[in-house]
This record gives structure tokens, C-alpha cells and sequence, in this order.
């Protein structure tokens, strides 16, 4: 079976959400990342949520509420993914003024301003 989208998209979004809401400035994160740490849904097979999983956090990500900071989710290869307008170029702008750092190729070190889970930013407010 194929899965075009969670099966509780609504729940799904709010996960990520409260994950990326931790992110703290000038740290990234990637989609497949933030999969990684939400339990795949019932019925959902682990190997296909390993492929499909990212594809959904972009998917929630696209549609994200104002207070979650957007920007700090690039992709596994450490760029900005393509979005429609000046979305990369604001994306980037913002990630460089908290101080993430692009190589000549467009890149962001991961192991460098990768996010790692339990590094929270303790200046954003708790998530409940």
C-alpha cells in the first residue's frame, strides 16, 4: 500500500511542529531527521515510513503556523530545498543572521549547525 499522506495528518503536523519548535536559532535540522523521532502511525509499515516520513514533514512543514521556525529545515544533503519565489533566498537570509554558514556549494554543515535532540534552545517557551 502507498501512502500519500499520514493517516492523521492533523496529528502528524503537530508533532513536527512541537519538534521543530526546539530547534534552537542557528541550528538545522533535516525532514528525514525529524521523521526519525515520530513514531511511525499504526498500520504503517517502518521501511515504507522511512521513505515517505521526510516527504510528509515537508509536507507539514509547507503548511506550518507562524511560531514555528521554518527556516532551520533544509534538506539531507544540507541545502535549502527549492520552493516557489523568493522563499530560499528569505530562508537563507534568515538562517545566515543566526549565524548559519554556507559553503561555496550552498551547503550547511551538519555537524557543524546540525540540531541534535535534547540540544533545546531554553529561551523558546516550553511546548506545553
Amino acid at each position: 500500500m502507498r501512502y500519500s499522506s499520514p493517516p492523521d495528518p492533523k496529528r502528524f503536523a503537530e508533532q513536527v511542529y512541537a519538534l521543530v519548535r526546539r530547534i534552537p536559532r542557528g541550528r538545522v535540522a533535516t525532514y528525514g531527521q525529524i521523521a526519525a523521532l515520530i513514531t511511525p502511525p499504526p498500520d504503517v509499515p517502518a521501511d515504507q515510513y522511512r521513505r515517505v516520513g521526510p516527504i510528509w514533514v515537508g509536507e507539514a512543514m509547507a503548511n506550518a503556523p507562524n511560531d514555528v521556525p521554518w527556516q532551520r529545515m533544509i534538506n539531507s544533503q544540507g541545502k535549502i530545498s527549492p520552493r516557489p519565489g523568493l522563499g530560499s533566498v528569505a530562508q537563507r537570509k534568515l538562517l545566515e543572521q543566526e549565524g548559519v554558514e554556507f559553503d561555496e556549494r550552498e551547503r550547511v554543515d551538519l555537524k557543524r549547525f546540525g540540531w541534535r535532540e535534547g540540544e533545546d534552545d531554553p529561551a523558546q517557551p516550553p511546548l506545553l
